[in-house]
């Protein structure tokens, strides 16, 4: 009777040694946190924009431009010695057209000459149209290359010499004078046109503006960031109405949560590189990260507080944590109860394209997990628990894409990169490429296309 006693005992005893020891505070091994070390090739964007001059706008601000006196010498000896005094005054608007890569205009003008004679000066005075042709080129450093030429005048008011005994007309003697001086006003027009139209100043503003992040959405605090690297432009084609061409510029694009991004700036505007052709619209990748914070906080409202049974056993999820185990995603769930621990789940992270979301598929019990489970509680394997982590390991992008493409195409709607440009367009598409595991959190991979246009005014 007492060794029957005795057993009894001894098997209570077990079985408050295995309650208590189920019940203590044991974790399974730790998955390490690592991630793999591959150097990321940044993703190029190419942002194409095609420009538009109106040629209306453009004599309208040559016009505003070219007034009163155009060329004056007043020395016999500029020139190489050409013993001729010469002014040129604007009297009426400049009228244009284009062609090719030429711009041909007409410039009506006041002339007065002082021609050194033998025994004397003439001076000689009249109303002439001059006109003119000028080819142009954008050269690799973003100055304006021109070459003006006089092409043919004509008479307005007949040219006539002052002298004391009245006026005499001596046209010929004018159109000789005006003819020795082409050259010269050809070559005057061309440094003024190229000291007029600089474009070095407006490209570098443009340059340094694209850089400057901007907020997306204020409650997400989600920034896009853009770093130009390489611009680009086709030849000018023009028509009767207008200049046109196509700028493609080369980017990296990010978009980030938190603090305003201030990485990865390029000050220097490099030298333009000439296409033959510009792809369609504009083709923009752009990497954005769901932060492991944000998506611990997603994770935790689904789960922390759950309660899983398994017969007279239960657990509670008192904390869920994220971390990174090469390319799959490691969920760490503290749980107290019947087993007082941490267990943990891996993962890989896909993007579900049809609910616009992060899924974490093939989520089972770490391997390690499984094996300390097996050994001290096996029962957690018949529970829920490991189908409801599954569920809860959604991170929903529809919002955060959808806000992105709408706050896109808000700034498309109109935005003026300064005075005068204007930039519109429209959002065709916005998608997810890929998902990936890296040490800030789950990062995803947007495309998106559209069109853009540029419009100059008022120049």
């Amino acid at each position: 009777m007492k060794r029957v006693f005795l057993f009894g005992a001894a098997v209570a005893a077990t079985a408050l040694f295995s309650f208590c020891k189920s019940a203590k505070n044991v974790s399974a091994p730790h998955p390490g946190e690592r991630y793999n070390m591959v150097d990321e090739t940044p993703l190029i964007s190419t942002l194409t924009i095609p420009f538009h001059i109106s040629v209306n706008d453009l004599v309208t601000g040559l016009n505003s431009r070219l007034v009163g006196v155009l060329y004056e010498d007043y020395s016999y000896t500029d020139n190489g010695g050409d013993d001729l005094m010469l002014k040129l005054t604007k009297i009426q608007p400049i009228t244009m057209f284009l062609s090719g890569n030429v711009f041909k205009y007409r410039i009506p003008l006041n002339v007065w000459a002082k021609q050194k004679l033998f025994l004397g000066a003439a001076e000689v005075q009249g109303d002439l149209a001059l006109n003119m042709k000028t080819t142009f080129g954008i050269n690799p450093d973003w100055s304006l290359s021109t070459r003006t030429e006089v092409e043919y005048h004509e008479w307005l008011t007949k040219p006539v010499l002052k002298t004391g005994l009245g006026n005499i007309n001596i046209e010929s003697l004018a159109n000789l004078a005006l003819n020795r001086s082409k050259l010269t006003l050809s070559q005057s027009l061309d440094r003024m046109i190229s000291q007029q139209f600089n474009l070095k100043p407006y490209v570098q503003e443009a340059w340094t503006a694209l850089q400057e992040p901007v907020l997306l959405d204020e409650s997400y605090r989600m920034w896009i960031k853009s770093t130009p690297v390489s611009i680009a432009m086709t030849p000018l084609v023009t028509d009767m109405n207008s200049l046109r061409a196509s700028i493609a510029v080369e980017c990296y694009n990010d978009v980030t949560f938190g603090e305003k991004p201030v990485f990865r700036e390029n000050s220097n505007v490099p030298n333009l590189r000439a296409i033959h052709q510009a792809p369609e619209g504009f083709q923009v990748r752009i990497v954005t990260d769901v932060p492991f914070p944000e998506a611990e906080r997603l994770v935790r409202a689904a789960m922390v507080g759950q309660t899983f049974e398994s017969g007279k056993r239960n657990v509670l999820i008192e904390d869920i944590k994220l971390w990174g185990n090469d390319d799959r995603l490691v969920v760490n769930a503290k749980l107290s109860g019947s087993f007082n621990g941490n267990i943990y789940f891996m993962g890989r992270p896909v993007f579900n394209q049809e609910k616009n979301q992060i899924e974490v598929t093939d989520l089972d019990f770490h391997t390690e997990t499984r094996n300390f489970l097996l050994k001290s509680a096996a029962w957690l394997f018949s529970g829920t628990i490991k189908k409801r982590m599954a569920a809860s390991m959604t991170f929903p992008l529809t919002e955060n894409i959808s806000t992105l493409k709408n706050s896109i195409q808000q700034t498309l709607n109109y935005y003026e990169i300064q005075p005068g440009v204007l930039l519109s367009g429209t959002v065709d598409s916005l998608t997810v490429e890929q998902t990936r595991v890296t040490a800030s959190g789950l990062r995803v991979d947007l495309f998106s296309k559209g069109k853009l246009r540029v419009d100059v005014r008022g120049l």
